[in-house]
């Protein structure tokens, strides 16, 4: 974002905090995909063992549903993380169409969440009816 009319000071002290904003949102990103990661990770290992008792015949359907709810919380975490990265490089953004393009990833992330955090309010009563 290059101002006209800025002197040489203000126009330094404009890309220093640009260049900083770029930092943060890719490290807020990162976060994220570190969320998704570790919850992958958990579920994955949680999974495996959920099947062995499950292959030893113990009814498995409360953890199952448990380790769902867990992976999805990952992944609604991991997805505000994004979306703040998002709207930091929107804010950044210099051409129409990389603001169009941010938009779009902003609103399929915002979507994303909002279907599963859904699916996730749906297995939580699920698990109390069954519970109840």
């Amino acid at each position: 974002m290059c101002h006209l009319g800025a002197s040489r000071l203000e126009r330094t002290l404009i890309e220093r905090v640009e260049h900083i904003l770029t930092i943060v949102s890719i490290i807020v990103d990162y976060i994220g995909i570190v969320l998704i990661l570790i919850g992958a990770a958990k579920f994955a290992a949680r999974a495996v063992l959920i099947e062995m008792r499950r292959l030893s015949g113990l009814a498995c359907l409360h953890q199952i549903r448990e380790n769902r709810l867990e992976l999805g919380g990952y992944i609604l975490a991991a997805l505000e993380f994004m979306i703040i990265s998002d709207i930091i490089m929107t804010a950044l953004t210099r051409e129409l169409h990389e603001l169009y393009f941010l938009a779009l990833l902003v609103a399929v992330r915002t979507a994303i969440g909002f279907f599963l955090n859904m699916e996730l309010k749906d297995i939580r009563k699920e698990d109390e009816q069954s519970d109840g």
